[in-house]
């Protein structure tokens, strides 16, 4: 509580001041009037700022509801996804060409995009996926020479004989020799069952055609997603014959390379949903296991994907399964990459 007998005593000393020097009652008048007016204006609005929070806060809420009282509305809710979809790819491949000349000035960006913590989600789930394209698969035919229309059914995988897509060890030792700096630099990173392997380079110096190892189980898996190291790579795997061309090519790529009884293990799911994977050495046996969305309704295939040949597919139908071939003495190289 303010002391009003305090507050009387400030205000005689006050006037008794303003008497002293010659200021008139009037203008000591008017100078406490100014200094009323302040004191209201501040205060009126501190008293305003809850009012206005709560109004905020209430317009927020109402907004809130709104939203979600529209996105119980099916049709809406179909409209949206059908739009947002359309635009991933589109937008993703305009923000990849804006992105290039960026990245060739500062390379170390690309650092950031090469983060293991950036991991697949494991409970990602589509409640209302339509299996269709992969209820009416009963096999995988072999589409080589055949042109793919923008109306093929998209759950139907395949294979193609590629030619000039054989590639042994030897070659991509090679290649990896050759630009050692590059790949030390930008995809030296690798995974493997076998802790022997730490990175490219122990793969590469410790090569499996050579030094085979007694259980010949192992397998190691090479990502690959830098520009520099993928130009490299290119020499050895490029683009697919018969891509269709409105198909753009992920920066993504993946390389297997698996000992004669390497154990099964599931393919990733790289950035574009339409994967081809190459089997450059060797062979390996394919098990074409239908998404968590789909296999209650699709059935399970396995196919034997040879050296020369590529196994087209798509991953929102389809999760396969790499296994070994029975008997099999060779080393495999496998090569995965993806399209939107």
């Amino acid at each position: 509580m303010v002391n009003l007998n305090e507050y009387e005593e400030s205000v005689r000393e006050i006037r008794q001041y303003a008497a002293e020097h010659n200021v008139s009652e009037a203008q000591t008048s008017e100078i406490f009037r100014a200094c009323f007016r302040q004191l209201e204006a501040k205060y009126s609005k501190k008293s305003n700022r809850p009012s206005r929070s709560l109004r905020f806060a209430f317009l927020f809420i109402l907004i809130s509801i709104v939203l979600l009282r529209l996105c119980n509305q099916r049709w809406l809710n179909d409209v949206f996804i059908k739009i947002s979809q359309n635009s991933i790819y589109p937008a993703l491949y305009m923000l990849r060409k804006l992105s290039i000349p960026i990245v060739s000035l500062y390379p170390s960006l690309s650092e950031l995009y090469d983060e293991w913590c950036l991991i697949e989600n494991p409970y990602f789930y589509v409640s209302d996926i339509d299996c269709w394209p992969c209820t009416v698969v009963y096999s995988v035919p072999d589409l080589t020479g055949h042109n793919i229309s923008r109306s093929f059914n998209i759950g139907i995988p395949y294979t193609r004989a590629e030619n000039n897509t054989k590639v042994k060890m030897k070659d991509l030792v090679n290649v990896y020799w050759s630009n050692q700096d590059i790949f030390d630099q930008d995809a030296r990173r690798i995974s493997s069952n076998n802790e022997t392997f730490k990175i490219i380079h122990d793969a590469m110096r410790n090569r499996l055609d050579v030094y085979p190892t007694d259980s010949l189980t192992t397998h190691i898996s090479w990502k690959v997603n830098r520009m520099k190291p993928n130009r490299i790579l290119r020499r050895l795997f490029p683009k697919p014959a018969e891509t269709p061309n409105w198909w753009s090519q992920s920066t993504e790529k993946y390389i297997f390379i698996d000992e004669s009884a390497s154990p099964s293990y599931p393919l990733p799911n790289p950035e574009c949903s339409n994967v081809v994977l190459r089997c450059a050495a060797g062979a390996r046996l394919i098990k074409m296991t239908p998404s968590s969305e789909c296999i209650q309704h699709c059935k399970s295939l396995t196919i034997l994907l040879s050296a020369g040949h590529t196994l087209w597919y798509n991953w929102w139908y389809w999760r396969p399964v790499s296994l070994p071939v029975y008997n099999a003495t060779d080393l495999s190289i496998g090569y995965l990459t993806s399209f939107c």
